[in-house]
C-alpha cells in the first residue's frame, strides 16, 4: 500500500460522552485547525502546530459545546511500504477537566482521542515484524492511566529530554482491537459525521 496524506485523517466522529452537568451528550472527534490551539493549557500547541508535518501527522480534536476538551497528535511515518506503526505523540485534556472522575466537567476525553488515533493505527499499520501498530510515550504522571485505564502494554523506559523520563506503552493488533471494543461497548459506537 503506498503512504499518501489521507491515511491520517479518518474524517469526524459523533460520539457520547457523559456530562456533569447534563449527563449523556453528544461530542464530536474531528481534525483539528490552527485556530483550536489552545494557549493556556500545559503544552504549547501552538508552537507544536507549526512543527507538525501534516504529509504524516495528524491534530484530532474532542469538541462539546463548542468548545475543544482533548487534543491528541499521531504520526505515521511510512519507512520502506507501509507504514509500521502509529506514534500517539501528545494528547492533553483541557484543563477545565482533569484530575479525579469524579471532579470531570466531561468524560471520556482521552480514551475518544486514543480511540481514533488507534482506529487510524488499526486501518493503516502493518505492524510490522513485532505485531505492534500502535505507540506511545507518557510522562510519569499519567503512567498509570496508560497501563491500567487503557490497558496499554508497559515496553520500557526511555529519555524525552535530558534529565526527563517517559515511559514507552504499546498495543498490539489484538490489544488495540480490544480496547476499541471493550471503549465503544462502554461509551457507545461512534457515527461519522459531516460537518
Amino acid at each position: 500500500m503506498a503512504f499518501t496524506e489521507k491515511m491520517t485523517n479518518l474524517g469526524s466522529y459523533s460520539i457520547s460522552v457523559q456530562t456533569r452537568s447534563a449527563g449523556s451528550q453528544t461530542a464530536l472527534l474531528t481534525p483539528a485547525t490552527q485556530e483550536d490551539m489552545p494557549n493556556d493549557w500545559n503544552f504549547d500547541w501552538p508552537g507544536l502546530w507549526q512543527l507538525t508535518d501534516f504529509d504524516c501527522q495528524n491534530i484530532v480534536k474532542l469538541v462539546y459545546s463548542e468548545q475543544v476538551w482533548g487534543l491528541v497528535r499521531y504520526g505515521l511515518y511510512p519507512y520502506p511500504g507501509s507504514p509500521e506503526t502509529l506514534e500517539i505523540e501528545h494528547l492533553e485534556t483541557n484543563p477545565a477537566s482533569r484530575g479525579q472522575e469524579t471532579n470531570r466537567l466531561i468524560e471520556p476525553v482521552g480514551k475518544w482521542l486514543i480511540w481514533y488515533a488507534t482506529q487510524v493505527g488499526l486501518q493503516y499499520c502493518s505492524g510490522g515484524m513485532s505485531d505492534t501498530p500502535i505507540l506511545l510515550v507518557s510522562l510519569e504522571d499519567a503512567f498509570t492511566y496508560y497501563r491500567d485505564i487503557v490497558s496499554m502494554q508497559y515496553v520500557g523506559q526511555t529519555t524525552i529530554a535530558p534529565g526527563e523520563d517517559g515511559y514507552v506503552f504499546s498495543f498490539s493488533r489484538t490489544g488495540a482491537t480490544a480496547f476499541c471494543l471493550r471503549h465503544e461497548r462502554e461509551c457507545g459506537f461512534p457515527t461519522t459525521f459531516d460537518p
